[in-house]
């Protein structure tokens, strides 16, 4: 039986809402701090990754020019080794012509310079690895041979290195990027706590969640990615 007074009515589903709202903001504010900092020190992170990548691409980029130098110091040996060789015989040749036409001891004398001549040409040692077959000079191939056995030594591509540096200093930029948005994410839901109109405070939130969410789909990419 009534007692003639009248129960309030229920809050529209507008105030409700709104309610809601304000509950829900300060969550997602706090959510989206946590993102912003992973956001950040993954950023921070792959700038590290960047940094020692570039130091080592330096560091073989030095090793391979002090490899080249070593191996242009070996082949200009092994060039100076078989000129010398070259012109040892090109001289026991031509002595041994002289001596062929010479009679006595002028004979003999030319024997033994021809002699000495071919002992120290056989004593002068051509790597084989810079002859060609048919017994020239091949330094092209030698220098191969010498930076193969180098390479298998140590490191002294730096491509490798560059290339991972540059997806390092990518991923990091991107990161910072997708950090700012997290701030601005936040930025709007605070807006849409403290305003004090409902068209604006609607927007704010609105504005914000598509942002947190836009953000955070993109840092999963960037992370997996």
């Amino acid at each position: 039986m009534s007692d003639g007074s009248q129960l309030p009515a229920p809050p529209a589903e507008a105030d409700r809402w709104a309610r809601r709202r304000r509950v829900l903001i300060p969550a997602l504010i706090a959510l989206t701090s946590c993102l912003g900092a992973v956001g950040a020190w993954r950023a921070a992170v792959a700038s590290g990754g960047a940094a020692s990548a570039e130091r080592s691409a330096f560091a073989n980029t030095v090793a391979a020019e002090q490899q080249r130098a070593a191996i242009e110091t070996t082949i200009g040996l092994v060039e100076t080794t078989f000129a010398r060789r070259a012109a040892l015989r090109e001289a026991e040749a031509e002595v041994r012509r002289q001596a062929a036409d010479a009679t006595g001891d002028e004979a003999v004398r030319l024997d033994a310079l021809a002699d000495a001549y071919e002992t120290t040409a056989a004593r002068l040692v051509v790597d084989a690895d810079a002859l060609a077959p048919d017994g020239s000079l091949d330094l092209e191939a030698k220098r191969e041979v010498e930076w193969a056995l180098a390479a298998g030594l140590q490191d002294l591509d730096p491509g490798p290195e560059v290339a991972e540096a540059g997806s390092l200093r990518a991923k990091s930029e991107r990161l910072v990027g997708l950090t700012a948005l997290l701030i601005a994410a936040a930025l709007f839901l605070t807006l849409a706590q403290v305003s004090r109109r409902p068209r604006a405070a609607a927007l704010f939130w609105n504005g914000g969640l598509a942002v947190l969410a836009v953000s955070a789909v993109l840092l999963l990419v960037v992370e997996v990615l």
